[in-house]
């Protein structure tokens, strides 16, 4: 119960506070991994002997083709004197039949070869058995001599292979037993490593809860902003284009009214200019009319005529009058938007520090709970029950010890053990040279024509050595056999029993049977509910599964029950719920506001006539007329005396000046005019539309203005959903590697190979293969003793001579000449 409780702080503890958070970004949360703990290796199978390995197992299968005696090794284990009852003899016996032939057929070679080495021995004293130095000649005899060399030849290369496999498996052996701690090691290491990889990365669960704990307390202290700002954004979408259309209509009428005044002003302007213009005209129109009355001449009469139509024909009184729109223009302005605006804007973007405000008890309380929950995940790792762990570590320190106690011990017993296995090869060496010797120095001194009794030193050695490899051959062969007999019972039966049902979990499926280890229960052990199988352990760790689904601790912490977030996150959104954040107070328009806009929109400006502007801006500014009449006063000067000349040309010169005067004062006014009409009346023509509009947006953002309540609460409560997804990703990511990730116990199913690899592979394998290279050796020694036995006298000096003639030579034989 303890890892559940502990399992409760981590997962669930921390994860109900966090829901409490503020960013909507529980996406953005990186978790690390767990590190990838790199294992020392594992040994290999390649032992350089695998190919006589092979032929030992297939010789061990056919001698013992019985399935593995679970039956009667679970009988003999829960009482070991039920073994000696007849039946279950029997089974024992029949179940060990091939060991037992092979056990009689090496008893059988132990106590036959020294009795026929004997009886063969007393034989050739005798000179029976081939004792008698007599070889009886014939056309066959060169056949038969070859014959019997390539057949000895081929037994002693059949000897020589199995001895130098005796050399090479005891070599393996020593090998094995060498290397053999330093695996071990290398093994309870990787042991080690596992178990103590099992708090690392339950620590590596526990510390990655700071990540969501530290987003939780950086929301918090930015809860003003984060959901202040939510709310802020939810508003802004229709607020902001209700003022922005505001802020546009004031600009509008300040623009409206700007270009209003501006040709208001210009109209006013060119009606002075008008003023002046016909003042100007009239005051030298009664200069000339005074001065024509001195005037005594024929001519007068007609200029006096036509001074009376000396006037000026423009006239600006016909345009309209721009009062009217100007007070509705100055009316919307009186209405300060851009006040409303400004207002408006300042209350929106008070919203964060107003929620910053007024949830500041709430987040001091979420606080306190954070700084509690932290302070218990902080301890969950101290507070985990690793006493099995650290149980199983000292037993693995206990073996380590006793391996480094015994290693010399080991290794000396092992330095006699390979001292002997080399005795064993030599003497079995010693036969193949005896042969070796026998089959090279023989040819290499036999003349085939030279008589028997003739042969020579080098030949007769040959036929020495031959039956020298014959009389070790009984002297030790049958006590080899013992030897044999006894490894192959020991390493035989080590193979059927327990690497072979070993390697195909036979041996793991035998455990597992109820009864065999008394008071044996993995699963109390393990303090798991769920029955265990070492078997099915083994197999899912090779598959590298997590300890998690192997164990099946599913059936004793109830992960869906201990991540069920809603218990824990219940007080953190009742606190939030109850947290009151009030509405900020905006109105957009009053009804005064709200009337001044209809009104000018629906009939403010509409009576200005353009119409009558261009028409009056498109007046006619030359004046021909005045030019004409000043020419005519400069005609009638010409005729009168110089005070007379003087006044009429001076007045002419005024008409002139007055006629240039008169465009260029007035044509810019007019082009101003001009230029400001049809922008104006664009204005003016959109406005009430724009106005209209802003109206609308203002209407639609007034009611939602008026529903802020519920969107702060959709707000806070997405705000709140949004902090949980926090949890939410901590407990997937925990939840995953919990169940899938923490400690996958493939080293567990490597180390138990590596301990069959180096029981069965390296040591007993070895020891198989020597034994059965020496039992190959010693079977193939009794082809060898005939063959040798037969071959000797093909070589060795005869005492006695035998002559064969025959007209037909055959095989290179030598005709005999005399018999004695």
């Amino acid at each position: 119960m303890a890892v559940k409780t502990t399992l409760l702080f981590v997962l669930l503890g921390c994860g109900g506070v966090w829901a409490a958070s503020g960013a909507c970004s529980s996406g953005s949360l990186e978790l690390n991994s767990l590190n990838q703990t790199h294992f020392k290796p594992d040994p290999s199978r390649d032992t350089g002997i695998t190919v006589l390995s092979d032929m030992v197992h297939s010789f061990l299968d056919m001698v013992q083709p019985n399935p593995f005696p679970t039956e009667l090794l679970t009988e003999a284990i829960k009482d070991a004197s039920a073994i000696t009852q007849e039946d279950s003899l029997r089974k024992v016996l029949k179940y060990e039949a091939g060991f037992l032939v092979c056990v009689a057929i090496g008893i059988l070679f132990i106590l036959l070869m020294p009795l026929i080495g004997f009886f063969f021995c007393c034989c050739r004293c005798c000179g029976n058995c081939g004792g008698r130095m007599y070889q009886k000649q014939s056309r066959k005899t060169s056949c038969k001599r070859r014959g019997l060399y390539w057949s000895l030849m081929l037994i002693t290369i059949v000897i020589l292979a199995g001895n130098i496999c005796m050399f090479i498996s005891n070599e393996k052996f020593t090998k094995a037993i060498n290397n053999s701690p330093e695996l071990l090691n290398d093994t309870l290491d990787n042991m080690k490593t596992f178990l103590s990889e099992i708090p690392q990365q339950i620590n590596t669960v526990v510390k990655e809860s700071s990540k969501p704990l530290d987003e939780v307390n950086r929301s918090l202290n930015d809860i003003g902003p984060l959901l202040g700002g939510q709310i802020l954004q939810a508003l802004g979408g229709p607020m902001y284009s209700a003022l922005d259309s505001l802020l546009l209509v004031s600009q509008e009428a300040t623009s409206i009214g700007e270009a209003l005044m501006s040709m208001n002003s210009t109209t006013e302007s060119l009606k002075q200019k008008q003023q002046e213009i016909v003042t100007n005209l009239t005051a030298i129109q009664k200069q000339i009319e005074q001065t024509l009355k001195n005037l005594d001449c024929t001519n007068c009469s007609q200029v006096s005529g036509s001074l009376n139509k000396l006037t000026f024909h423009v006239d600006f009184s016909g345009m309209p009058d721009l009062s009217p729109p100007m007070d509705a223009i100055s009316k919307v302005k009186d209405a300060n938007l851009s006040a409303i605006v400004n207002e408006a804007n300042k209350t929106l973007n008070s919203i964060p520090e107003r929620v910053s405000n007024e949830t500041r008890g709430v987040v001091a309380d979420v606080k306190k709970q954070l700084m509690v929950i932290e302070e218990k995940i902080g301890q969950i790792a101290q507070n985990i029950p690793l006493d099995q762990l650290t149980e199983v570590n000292k037993q693995l320190d206990t073996v380590m010890g006793d391996l480094h106690m015994y290693l010399p011990e080991v290794s000396q017993a092992d330095k006699y053990r390979w001292i002997a296995g080399l005795i064993l090869s030599c003497l079995v060496l010693l036969v193949v040279v005896c042969n070796s010797l026998g089959l090279l120095l023989g040819p290499a001194g036999l003349q085939p024509s030279a008589d028997p009794t003739k042969r020579s030193c080098t030949a007769d050695c040959g036929g020495v050595f031959f039956m020298a490899g014959v009389g070790f051959s009984f002297l030790y062969s049958w006590l080899l056999m013992l030897l044999v007999l006894l490894m192959f019972l020991l390493g035989g039966n080590v193979y059927t029993l327990v690497c072979k049902p070993w390697s195909n979990q036979q041996l793991l499926k035998f455990i597992d049977t109820p009864g065999v280890i008394p008071g044996f229960n993995l699963s109390d052990m393990l303090g798991v509910n769920t029955p265990l199988e070492i078997s099915q352990i083994y197999s899912d760790c090779k598959n590298n599964d997590p300890i998690w689904s192997t164990l099946h601790l599913e059936d004793l912490v109830n992960l869906d029950e201990l991540l069920n977030i809603s218990k824990y996150t219940g007080d953190i959104q009742a606190a939030f719920d109850k947290t009151s954040i009030h509405p900020p107070e905006i109105s957009l328009l009053n009804n005064d506001s709200l009337s001044l806009l209809q009104d000018f929109a629906s009939s403010g400006i509409y009576g200005i006539n353009f119409t009558a502007i261009e028409q009056q801006a498109n007046q006619n500014l030359t004046t021909p007329y005045i030019d004409s009449f000043a020419n005519s006063l400069d005609q009638l000067a010409m005729s009168q005396n110089q005070v007379i000349k003087g006044e009429l040309m001076a007045e002419a010169a005024d008409l002139r000046n007055l006629s240039r005067r008169i465009p260029k004062e007035l044509q810019p006014q007019v082009e101003t005019l001009k230029n400001s009409i049809e922008p104006l009346k664009v204005s003016t023509s959109q406005i009430p539309i724009t106005i209209n509009a802003t109206l609308a947006k203002v209407e639609e953002a007034q009611k939602f203005i008026n529903n802020t309540s519920e969107i702060i609460k959709e707000e806070r409560r997405s705000f709140l959903n949004c902090q949980i997804g926090y949890f939410e990703t901590y407990v997937g990511w925990a939840n995953q590697t919990i169940t899938q990730k923490v400690a996958r116990c493939k080293p567990a199913a490597n180390a138990i190979d590596a301990v069959e690899l180096i029981a069965c592979v390296y040591i007993v394998d070895s020891l198989n293969a020597f034994w059965f290279s020496m039992g190959w050796c010693l079977m193939f020694l009794l082809p060898s003793i005939i063959l040798s036995v037969k071959l000797a006298k093909f070589y060795r000096r005869m005492k006695y001579m035998d002559v064969y003639e025959d007209t037909i030579p055959m095989c290179n034989i030598p005709r005999a000449a005399m018999k004695s």
